[in-house]
């Protein structure tokens, strides 16, 4: 991501439906002003919704676009909203405060509450986090594991939070990416994401360098390590929460994607704790 599209930060310019319309026209001059025949040749050649009249509709900013023609968008714009989240966050809760969606029931069935008392489940959505949770996060942890397979867009974004993490005395900070070395693995992955093996192992190298660049002397153990093998989720583990996204099967990236907040002592948290422990087990240090 560069420096101008951290600048372009939907959560901060798109709470309202207008304010997110300009980020999007902002976006689409990033991307070299597309023309509106253009991109919808581009949703034709790719089998996405990206219609002149519906384009026109999006930038225009009178109401907010469906998730779908969302997504479309940012891809012929560009963006990989798998990677950088924060355009379906944000639309995720423009769409609750318009519509009520993500009001939860008064009265949730007592089998169900127990349920969740049981999991520790904090939170249950199809988005990561929006960024004032994610700094919430940050604020005060000391134990951070981070379980990609480069993740690089989620470390820019939060560059400033880890950065100070890494300062903290006696804090540590913990990542397993993908094993570059493992033929397997980099064969599994680059064909579930679409990207070149090549391209994969670079992400996966600059990610790993990224992460030893942030140790200082007096501050939080850096720990990056290497993990071969398919991934069926993605996690955060911010002391005693954990952030946890399922990945997807398919191809499509309209596709949505649970992504579950968990905390201890649930038996969920108790899944991600025993998952990390069996992941550090099979791991290697990264060099």
């Amino acid at each position: 991501m560069t420096v101008m599209e951290r600048r372009l930060d939907p959560l901060r310019g798109g709470t309202t439906v207008a304010g997110f319309a300009e980020c999007l026209r902002r976006l689409r001059a990033q991307a070299g002003n597309p023309s509106l025949r253009r991109l919808e040749l581009w949703g034709q050649q790719n089998g996405r919704p990206l219609a002149r009249s519906s384009v026109s509709d999006l930038l225009r900013g009178g109401r907010l676009p469906s998730r779908e023609l969302l997504l479309a968008f940012l891809e012929a714009c560009g963006v990989d909203p798998v990677e950088d989240t924060r355009w379906l966050a944000a639309w995720t809760l423009l769409a609750a405060d318009r519509s009520g969606v993500a009001a939860a029931p008064k009265d949730l069935p007592d089998r169900l509450a127990a349920d969740i008392r049981t999991a520790g489940l904090l939170r249950l959505g199809t988005t990561y986090l929006p960024d004032f949770e994610w700094k919430r996060l940050f604020a005060t942890v000391g134990e951070l594991d981070i379980f990609v397979v480069y993740g690089q867009t989620w470390r820019h974004l939060h560059a400033p939070e880890l950065t100070e993490l890494a300062r903290r005395p006696g804090a540590r900070i913990r990542v397993f990416l993908a094993d570059p070395a493992d033929a397997l693995t980099v064969r599994v992955l680059s064909d579930r994401f679409a990207i070149d093996p090549p391209e994969l192992v670079s992400r996966i190298e600059n990610t790993r360098r990224d992460y030893q660049a942030l140790a200082v002397p007096g501050g939080a153990e850096v720990d990056v390590r290497y993990w071969p093998g398919d991934r069926a989720f993605s996690c955060y583990r911010f002391d005693t929460t954990a952030v946890l996204g399922l990945y997807s099967h398919g191809r499509s990236r309209a596709a949505a994607v649970p992504v579950l907040v968990c905390s201890e002592p649930g038996d969920l948290f108790r899944f991600v704790t025993s998952e990390l422990q069996a992941i550090e087990t099979g791991s290697r240090p990264a060099r």
